[in-house]
């Protein structure tokens, strides 16, 4: 497997390799570019300035009459070699003093003689040294009657180019590995974060949650840090919670099952005459039963609420008819306990489409939270209204209330409030997911020791 390291290293050695390359080439290229064209400038004014001189103040004598009286004319302004041609293409003379029956001509130095071109350039090799040549007319009485040839070793031109694409490409390598080094320390700077993230993730694979994700940079990398340290803190609170939880559903299915068992031992084994005495012993049985069954059909909605398999059977509900019968069961329970339970219906209430059984279901969970946790003397009071498009049910008392750090958690998965009255928090986790299925909302406000509302919206 090649690392991540070795890529992204890898990666931005290229691109600096690349860049490097083709700004070494242009560079290179400008160089020889610059220092050719001013060999070729300096050799054409030389041979212009020589040219003009001759055809304004010596071209009345003639190009043989003028070689053979003075030619240091034509090389006295340049160090260049220095070559005179007659009209017929013919060598008449050479400032080094070659032997000019081996003399090479250009082909293109009849089209100046014959006024066809008026500066002939040409690169050639002599003696195996790279030169550059150029030609121009000389007159005579107005007419073209030869040729000026300056010849220019390109030698010298060729070590400065040399040595400045020498310094180019030493500057270019030094460029390379400081930029190595450079990519390594990038490199390492990404994937040692990624190191540590990996490793924490492969500690959380395992269950241990312990040991907190290091962040290095506030950056994408830092924030999945975060992330991921975030996460193992919810995965922790969810495992305490669960086990809470599941100690709480123990305790709530060991105590109904004690009672039972109890008394039926104690049927079993007594011989009652007093019939009251063993009712009451059954309907302990029966209401134990009862709560035992409540609980069951709550885990299992609860599962399904964990699951996604919670599944509505909507149809056209007559809400007003569903509150008052939920007030006629519960009032007597309210009055038991001390409480008065009052019900207001808007006389705008419609009917509406909803699982009526569900909505029922998420009703008596809340009234029955409220009856439990209000003190004898309390009050409960149940609105209902129409406003714009939505129901709201309003299910308020004055009970004990809920602290501010709770009532952000009362709707959690697992959540069992510190109440000791507090059940095993499958109810309004159950209710809240019931309640958004119906494209609508449940919202809790609480004060503590001052009471609890319960906000119901459903869209009509």
């Amino acid at each position: 497997m090649v690392s991540i390291k070795r890529r992204i290293s890898g990666s931005y050695l290229l691109i600096i390799v690349l860049t490097i390359v083709i700004v070494e080439v242009i560079v290179i290229t400008a160089i020889k570019s610059y220092y050719y064209t001013g060999l070729n400038d300096t050799l054409k004014n030389q041979i212009i300035i020589s040219s003009n001189f001759y055809n304004t103040y010596l071209s009345s004598a003639g190009v043989r009459t003028n070689t053979a009286n003075d030619v240091d004319l034509f090389w006295e302004n340049t160090n260049a070699e220095v070559q005179i041609i007659d009209k017929s293409g013919k060598v008449l003379m050479d400032s080094l003093g070659v032997d000019v029956e081996n003399i090479d001509l250009p082909e293109k130095l009849m089209d100046v003689i014959e006024g066809k071109e008026k500066i002939v350039v040409e690169k050639l090799t002599i003696n195996g040294e790279s030169s550059i040549s150029m030609i121009t007319a000389l007159n005579h009485n107005n007419k073209i009657d030869g040729a000026l040839r300056f010849i220019a070793s390109t030698a010298e031109v060729d070590k400065t180019v040399a040595k400045a694409s020498k310094y180019a490409l030493l500057v270019g390598i030094f460029v390379i590995i400081v930029s190595s080094i450079v990519s390594l320390f990038i490199s390492n700077s990404i994937t040692k974060p990624l190191k540590k993230i990996s490793y924490g993730a492969e500690k959380m694979a395992t269950g241990d949650f312990s040991e907190k994700i290091p962040k290095f940079f506030d950056d994408e990398i830092g924030k999945l840090a975060d992330t991921l340290n975030y996460m193992s803190d919810e995965i922790m609170k969810n495992e305490k919670l669960k086990n809470e939880f599941i100690a709480s559903v123990s305790h709530e299915l060991r105590t109904p099952l004690t009672s039972i068992k109890g008394w039926s031992i104690v049927l079993k084994a007594s011989d009652f005459q007093d019939e009251e005495e063993i009712k009451e012993g059954l309907d302990i049985i029966e209401q134990e039963v009862d709560r035992l069954t409540h609980l069951v059909e709550d885990l299992l909605d609860f599962s399904k609420l964990l699951s996604g398999k919670i599944t509505l059977k909507k149809e056209n509900t007559n809400l007003t008819a569903l509150i008052l019968a939920l007030s006629k069961q519960l009032t007597p329970r309210a009055k038991n306990e001390n409480l008065t339970l009052k019900v207001n219906v808007d006389e705008n209430l419609t009917n509406i489409i909803v699982d009526k059984n569900r909505i029922k279901q998420v009703l008596i969970n809340i009234l029955d939270n409220a009856i439990k946790f209000t003190s004898p003397g309390g009050e409960i009071i149940f609105n209902t209204n129409v406003i714009e498009n939505s129901i709201i049910m309003s299910i308020k008392d004055t009970g004990i209330g809920i602290s501010q750090d709770e009532i952000s958690k009362v709707k959690e998965k697992f959540y069992k409030g510190k109440n000791s009255n507090s059940s095993n928090g499958i109810g309004l986790s159950v209710c809240d997911e019931i309640i958004q299925m119906h494209n609508g909302s449940l919202e809790i406000k609480s004060k503590l020791g001052e009471g609890t509302e319960v906000i119901v919206a459903l869209p009509l």
